[in-house]
């Protein structure tokens, strides 16, 4: 078979010309995904050299026309031979016959506002949420005993994560009220998920969801918190001369986006490469009593901390959670470091890696969004994210193709109550 691809201005256009039969179909259904990973939302298959087509062609165009579907997308087929139209027609597929036009496929709610990105070829739109949203901060718990290993295994605040709560930071599924120690690993918390991977050395997240009448809810040793409502959504693709953006070019048009000096975060984007740290084990009591423990020093910090040597996570789909503030603010709050070399941009993210689903454009809900991707039942990371900026051996930082971010100001306690 031949498989030839045109880029249009109003669609994808794949042409096919042979028999679409069992050894065909997984070169037609990766042709199909590496559109869909391309940002394509709008496909035409050109099947009129198409002279055969198996059950095992027709499951490859059913799966994909219901990928597109749930991204607001569509698979048209057109200018389809009479064996395929026939046999489309009595499988009761003739609605992917009749070629709409472009400006008939359903347009997402809502006006959006563009805004320009540094890079090159790169799109950006705003949507407005919520003229008033705001997140309201809170830090739970105390870093300092955790990071110097003297802390007790039973420490930590019960946190509840509804809907209207994000958060990361160190804690435990559950309420803490089981006699079991405790499983503490990093976290992240939005839209009524919760997602933590215990310090076990497994590398296996565990996740509870917002379901009914259950509300996620944590043993939280120490983090950050936001409560409350998200300003504005912005969307944003890397183009087509660019491989990928940064996070830190995301995050500073996040926080720009957010109208103020500092923000909450949280991305869903389809995921060039994911750079960051995984917590192997909890730091270990100190040797002498008083002497805190030096868990940064090396070779001991590779004892409980696992840095990503190389880009991980390719080509997956993201949930990233975080704050960032300006230079100036970001000083004087608890958990943020610095994001790029220069200082620019202070904060502190994490981010659960799933298998790759296509993100649907325009305005989208954050709730909506986020329940889908734990249908798979597969969570395959969680890392903090770092900027290993080191010019000769630094790895870079996390690079992103395209996706949804949802932004707020933050409000912040009284300025005596924050810790650097």
């Amino acid at each position: 078979m031949e498989i030839t691809r045109t880029a249009r201005a109003e669609q994808y256009e794949i042409k096919l010309k042979g028999r679409l039969d069992a050894s065909w179909s997984d070169r037609v259904g990766q042709a199909l995904d590496e559109c869909v990973q391309s940002g394509e939302h709008t496909i035409a298959l050109d099947m009129a050299g198409v002279d055969y087509i198996s059950s095992a062609g027709i499951r490859v165009l059913v799966i994909h026309a219901r990928q597109l579907k749930g991204i607001q997308g569509r698979l048209l087929v057109v200018n389809a031979s009479t064996m395929v139209r026939k046999a489309l027609e009595l499988v009761g597929l003739g609605e992917l016959l009749h070629a709409a036009s472009p400006a008939s496929v359903s347009a997402a709610p809502g006006m959006a506002r563009p805004i320009r990105l540094s890079h090159a070829g790169a799109t950006a739109e705003i949507f407005a949420l919520s003229t008033d949203a705001v997140l309201r901060v809170d830090w739970p718990g105390d870093p300092s005993p955790w990071l110097d290993g003297s802390a007790r295994s039973e420490s930590g605040a019960t946190v509840q994560f509804p809907a209207s709560t994000i958060g990361i930071g160190l804690g435990a599924l559950g309420e803490g009220d089981s006699s079991e120690v405790p499983r503490f690993g990093e976290f992240l918390a939005a839209a009524g998920a919760a997602v933590c991977q215990p310090a076990d050395g497994s590398n296996q997240p565990d996740y509870i969801l917002h379901q009914g009448s259950l509300t996620p809810a944590m043993r939280v040793a120490y983090g950050m918190l936001g409560t409350g409502g998200f300003r504005q959504l912005l969307r944003f693709d890397k183009g087509p001369e660019q491989p990928s953006l940064p996070f830190s070019s995301i995050v500073k048009a996040g926080l720009e986006t957010s109208g103020g000096e500092a923000a909450g975060l949280v991305l869903i984007a389809e995921t060039a490469s994911l750079i960051g740290a995984a917590l192997q084990k909890m730091p270990s009591v100190p040797e002498r009593p008083g002497v805190p423990t030096n868990i940064f020093g090396f070779p001991g910090v590779r004892d409980w901390l696992s840095f990503t040597a190389e880009p991980a996570f390719l080509n997956t789909t993201s949930l990233v959670v975080g704050f960032v503030a300006s230079q100036k603010l970001g000083l004087s709050l608890r958990l943020l470091k610095p994001l790029m070399a220069s200082g620019e941009l202070y904060g502190h993210f994490h981010a659960a890696a799933f298998p790759y689903q296509p993100l649907r454009k325009g305005q989208v809900d954050l709730e909506e969004t986020v329940g889908p991707l734990f249908e798979s039942g597969r969570i395959l990371g969680l890392l903090h994210l770092l900027n290993d900026w080191r010019e000769i051996q630094g790895a870079g930082e996390s690079r992103f193709l395209r996706g949804a971010c949802w932004c707020a100001p933050l409000v912040l306690p009284r300025p005596s109550s924050t810790i650097s």
